[in-house]
């Protein structure tokens, strides 16, 4: 079986920051990996880099680069504005996002939780598209956009380092990334333009640092996952499908 993954995130650097080892690790496994953007982050800063109205174009180049360096397979952008996602037509990112997830037919999909980890809008919006996405993908409607999918696993990612030690341990899968700890930073680095977020978190607590380099956090969605499950391995049990 062909295993496949997709990644639904609102800028280039997400895929990095918030899981950039699993992503590294299941690539080495032979796992096919597309990832959809919904913006070009060209609403932030430039860090002095590049003119602010070329800022879309660099950060799509930084993203080309930290991809390779992960391995992910395809890089699609869905091209809304930055900051604007939660006001941009439901309806159309909703069929963007259907069309993908019925030609990709993903075992997995990854995205953030309701809180957008971070709390930004556009990444509490991609979660809620997402979730609707995946509904309609496994209906029997228009069929223009591809045959209905019925998604196998649904997991979020969450931000280890904000969250108790209780609550980590709650979650349902825990990615062991130390082996790959190498590859996130690279990609990371990639991101030039998000030099002030990578300064920030290099002033954390020293235990904080290591755990995002050793571990990354889940959550499954138990009701919009046909097969959920918990453990070390997000693509644990996928032999069930189509069986």
């Amino acid at each position: 079986m062909n295993k496949e993954m997709l990644l639904i995130f609102a800028h280039p650097d997400d895929e990095s920051f918030a899981l950039g080892g699993t992503i590294a690790k299941y690539a080495e496994q032979g796992v096919k990996i597309t990832l959809v953007v919904a913006t070009r982050g060209e609403a932030g800063k430039a860090a002095g880099l590049c003119k602010q109205e070329e800022l879309g174009l660099f950060r799509e180049q930084e993203l080309s680069r930290a991809a390779k360096v992960l391995g992910i397979t395809e890089v699609i952008f869905l091209d809304y504005k930055d900051k604007e996602v939660p006001i941009s037509p439901s309806l159309e990112i909703v069929e963007k996002l259907v069309r993908i997830i019925r030609k990709v037919q993903p075992q997995v999909i990854i995205t953030f939780g309701a809180d957008g980890s971070s709390g930004h809008r556009d990444h509490r919006a991609i979660h809620h598209f997402t979730k609707a996405a995946i509904k309609l993908a496994k209906e029997f409607i228009e069929p223009k956009w591809g045959d209905p999918y019925i998604l196998p696993r649904l997991c979020y990612v969450q931000a280890g380092w904000r969250l108790a030690d209780n609550v980590l341990k709650g979650l349902d899968y825990i990615i062991e990334i130390k082996p790959w700890a190498e590859k996130k930073k690279r990609a990371i680095e990639e991101h030039k333009t998000q030099l002030f977020s990578q300064q920030k978190f290099e002033a954390l607590d020293q235990k904080i640092k290591e755990d995002y380099y050793s571990r990354e956090y889940f959550q499954c969605d138990f009701e919009l996952s046909a097969f959920p499950g918990r453990g070390k391995d997000i693509f644990a049990d996928m032999e069930r499908v189509g069986s």
